[in-house]
This record gives C-alpha cells, sequence and structure tokens, in this order.
C-alpha cells in the first residue's frame, strides 16, 4: 500500500515534469516564429524606407538644380546691377583734390577756435564743475576732429597730398594731448589743486584752480610749458579758477 502511493507520488511529479518540457517546449516555438514574422515584417518596412528616401533623393536633387540655375541667374542680374551702381557713383563722385587744399588746415582750425572758446569760457568759469566739464567738451572736440581726419586719410578719393597734410595735423594732434595731460600733472604737481591745458600750434591755454595767482606761481607754470613746449612766452595765457 505504501509502495503503490509512493509509485503514484513519483509519477505524478513526472507528469508534472513532462508537462512543463512540453510547455516551455511549445513556448520556445511559438517565440521563434515570433521573430522571424516579426524579422520578415521589419525587413519589408526598411526596404519599403529605402525606395521612398530613394524617390526624395532624386526629387532632392532636381530641385537643387534648379534652385542653383535660379541663385546663378539673379547673381547674374544682381552683378550686373551692382556694376552698374558702381559706375553711377564713380561717375557722380566728387574728387577730394578738387577741394581747396586748405580744408584740413581749417578743419583742425575750427576744432582750435572751439577747444580755446570752451577752456577760456566765462561763464563756464563760474561752474563748480569747470575742470570737469572743460576737459569733457576739450576730449569731445579733439575726438570730432580725429574722426574727420580719418575720413579724410581713408578716403578713396583723397589725394596723397591731401592724405599725408591729414595724418600730420592727426599725430600733431595726438602729441598735443599727451603733453596736455602731463603738463596738468606737472603743474597739479606744484600744489595746485586742479587744472585744465589746452595746448594749440601756436599758442596754449592753462586755467589752474587758485584764490591768487602769484608771480612765483606763474613763473613755475612756464618753466613747465617751456620745458614740454615750443610755445613762445608772449603766446602763454594763464589764468585762475578761484
Amino acid at each position: 500500500m505504501k509502495l503503490t502511493a509512493k509509485v503514484r507520488k513519483n509519477f505524478a511529479i513526472l507528469s508534472l515534469v513532462l508537462m512543463l518540457g512540453l510547455i516551455g517546449y511549445v513556448n520556445y516555438s511559438l517565440n521563434q516564429q515570433a521573430l522571424l514574422d516579426t524579422s520578415s515584417e521589419l525587413e519589408k518596412y526598411e526596404l519599403t524606407l529605402m525606395e521612398e528616401n530613394d524617390g526624395l533623393l532624386d526629387e532632392t536633387a532636381v530641385f537643387e538644380e534648379n534652385e542653383t540655375e535660379d541663385v546663378v541667374g539673379k547673381d547674374t542680374v544682381r552683378g550686373d546691377l551692382a556694376q552698374e551702381g558702381e559706375e553711377e557713383k564713380m561717375s557722380n563722385a566728387l574728387i577730394v583734390d578738387s577741394k581747396s587744399s586748405n580744408q584740413v588746415t581749417e578743419l583742425a582750425e575750427a576744432s582750435d577756435a572751439e577747444i580755446a572758446k570752451t577752456v577760456t569760457s566765462k561763464k563756464l568759469m563760474k561752474s563748480s564743475a569747470y575742470f570737469i566739464e572743460s576737459k569733457l567738451e576739450r576730449d569731445k572736440k579733439r575726438s570730432e576732429l580725429i574722426t574727420g581726419l580719418n575720413n579724410i586719410i581713408e578716403g578713396q578719393n583723397t589725394g596723397e597730398e591731401m592724405r599725408a597734410e591729414a595724418l600730420g595735423i592727426k599725430l600733431n594732434t595726438i602729441t598735443n594731448t599727451e603733453k596736455e595731460t602731463f603738463v596738468e600733472n606737472m603743474i597739479m604737481a606744484k600744489g595746485f589743486d586742479d587744472a585744465v591745458v589746452y595746448l594749440g600750434d601756436q599758442s596754449i591755454n592753462i586755467v589752474v584752480s587758485s584764490e591768487n595767482l602769484t608771480e612765483k606761481d606763474v613763473a613755475q607754470i612756464v618753466d613747465i610749458v617751456k620745458r614740454e613746449t615750443d610755445i613762445e612766452m608772449d603766446n602763454i595765457v594763464i589764468m585762475s579758477k578761484k
């Protein structure tokens, strides 16, 4: 009786094992078949995409070819128009050499006069910010002059003689600007609270912050000017700002 029960138990276990094995085999077969079907469908899909892409590439090539032809045609038209425009500009261009030979000199002299007027302005001297305002205005006028000179120097229609003249005035202006700053610093080193200097070609204007200028103060300022510039004594103007 016990043997029979044991045999039955073993038979049941064996049967379950066989059933599980059969089920696993069936699942494996089904999975393989599914993979094959999927691969086949994927291959068909890729072939379809390749055919569509080939068609698109052919259309794109035709479109680019047509577009290139259009661009070439437009560039040709634009080139012709540009050439006509340049010819018209050249025919209407004003030759700088035909203007007054004193153009550059007049430009510099006008700037000099405006700066000197600003620095020595009695009205501006009443301002508590006179030294700041006068220096800013001086630098502004100098910048405008340099810009005007650069336009002449870089102008395509500027003659070599006028270009050389403009370049010389530009370099002289830059040199004067550096000397102005140096003289101002030297004057303040002598004990003055502030100073503004404008150096022209033949004259120099100096305004210092002082209640009263003594002969010693004037002598010190003149000495600085004589050492740093070639300005004649009669062309040195020194003023005080209280």
